[in-house]
């Protein structure tokens, strides 16, 4: 494996070349052997015809001296041919023409073909008896060597062509190669010039190959959520850092005063006390927002889920009764079966609750507060109105933001409600709206698209 080329390029290249190296070979090689093999059964074929025409003029043979070297009287049947005739008797040559080898041939002992090998040189024979007592036969003889010339010269250029083959494919291969993985060569010089301070966006969009672009689309989105989860990091750390600076602070202060006036009377003790719990209250619920605001930005979500939206909101509204006995909660849902949402249970949970605790906080001591859920063509709206201050026509867009809070509010919240709710909205896939209610308060409503039409008519809970 050590042994393999490092750059895909040159294992591709490597690979390729290997490939139409041996099916070149391959190739040729089977059309050599085939040729050879067709070469040499017509030299048999010719072997038979010229056994058959000289036995047909045996006499001729025998007309002359047995080793006479003459023109042949069968239409140039052996002239120039490297061929040789002989008829033989008793283990004796009778007579012979044609091209004698410097070598005498062994006499045959059997009819048939057989190949001859004597004094360096080949020879195809072919005997045949003359007669039906065996006292008469014919041997025709031919020299195999133009059909081994030809084997060889045939091999020499089959072993030409292969390497010709090779080294073409092998560079048009190379050169293909370098054009496909330009794309990626930009890819890769784009990853390496990345700014870890801000790595969204600056991967080069390419369009092809499909492949080379499903990976820049898939590294961008990557580098995208780095980028949002870096953010989201950053942001929360620096929210932190700024939100918690003074009930930590204040939080400090007291303990100095219990420090260093160890007599102070029980009643200011027990007040120090208490606005120390409150400012520890303050600080868990502020850090449980920038978590929950963390999470979010950076994507961190299970996966979603059906969310019975009346069931969810039907117990949010019991809780909020519970935590805020002097309000007055009253929840109206539609007849028909409210459809499904797609999404996190806990998510929409927590921006119920949200605004459920901003009408509390927010709205008219032991005042009311209407929760109405209705159904639109593919949104449902969570409405949840008071009966307080409400909040001006040009702030409610603020309000969204994190640690907004109004001039006129009695609460020490942390700012973040609406944000979470804004936040969530907006991982939903749905829209958060302010408004003035009907009480002259704040209507908060909350949209959330729906995941199939209602199914049944239901009971109306209060």
């Amino acid at each position: 494996m050590r042994r393999l080329p490092r750059s895909l390029r040159s294992q591709l290249t490597a690979s390729v070349a290997l490939l139409v190296m041996v099916g070149v070979a391959l190739s040729g090689l089977a059309m050599l052997l085939r040729t050879d093999h067709r070469d040499r059964a017509d030299l048999d074929r010719q072997l038979s015809s010229r056994v058959l025409k000289v036995g047909q003029d045996a006499g001729k043979l025998l007309s002359g001296p047995a080793h006479e070297e003459r023109s042949d009287d069968y239409g140039g049947l052996l002239a120039g041919s490297q061929s040789l005739v002989r008829l033989t008797s008793q283990g004796r040559v009778v007579a012979q023409r044609g091209e004698r080898p410097a070598v005498p041939l062994p006499i045959a002992t059997s009819n048939g073909f057989t190949t001859i090998e004597v004094g360096g040189q080949t020879w195809r024979s072919l005997v045949q008896a003359l007669d039906a007592e065996g006292d008469y036969q014919v041997q025709v003889l031919q020299d195999l060597q133009p059909i081994e010339d030809r084997l060889s010269d045939n091999a020499r250029l089959l072993v030409g062509i292969t390497l010709l083959a090779t080294l073409l494919a092998g560079a048009g291969v190379w050169f293909v190669i370098r054009l496909i993985l330009h794309p990626l060569q930009r890819l890769r010089h784009a990853a390496l010039s990345v700014d870890a301070e801000a790595p969204a966006g600056q991967l080069p969009v390419l369009t092809r190959p499909r492949e080379v672009a499903d990976l820049s689309d898939a590294l961008n989105r990557m580098l995208h959520q780095l980028l949002t989860s870096m953010q989201a990091t950053r942001r929360f750390t620096a929210d932190a850092g700024h939100e918690l600076r003074t009930p930590l602070t204040s939080l400090g202060m007291n303990l100095e005063i219990l420090r260093r006036a160890p007599d102070l009377p029980q009643q200011s003790r027990d007040q120090v006390l208490e606005a120390m719990i409150a400012e520890h209250q303050r600080i868990t619920t502020l850090l449980q927002g920038l978590q929950t605001l963390a999470r979010g930005d950076a994507r961190a979500l299970p996966a979603p889920d059906d969310i019975d939206l009346a069931d969810l909101l039907d117990q949010a509204v019991r809780q909020a009764r519970r935590r805020h006995p002097t309000m007055t909660y009253r929840l109206s849902l539609p007849p028909q079966e409210p459809p499904a949402v797609q999404g996190w249970p806990a998510g929409v949970r927590l921006a119920i609750d949200n605004l459920l605790d901003n009408a509390a906080l927010h709205g008219r001591p032991g005042g009311q507060v209407r929760v109405t859920m209705t159904l639109a063509a593919s949104e449902a709206h969570l409405t949840v109105a008071d009966d307080g201050p409400g909040i001006p026509v040009e702030l409610r867009e603020r309000m969204k933001e994190r640690f907004t809070r109004g001039s006129a509010t009695r609460s020490d919240g942390s700012g973040l409600g609406l944000a979470l709710v804004q936040q969530q909205a907006q991982l939903h896939g749905g829209t958060l709206d302010l408004g003035s209610s009907v009480m002259g308060g704040l209507c908060a409503s909350l949209g959330l698209p729906i995941a199939r039409p209602p199914l049944r008519v239901r009971s109306t809970r209060h």
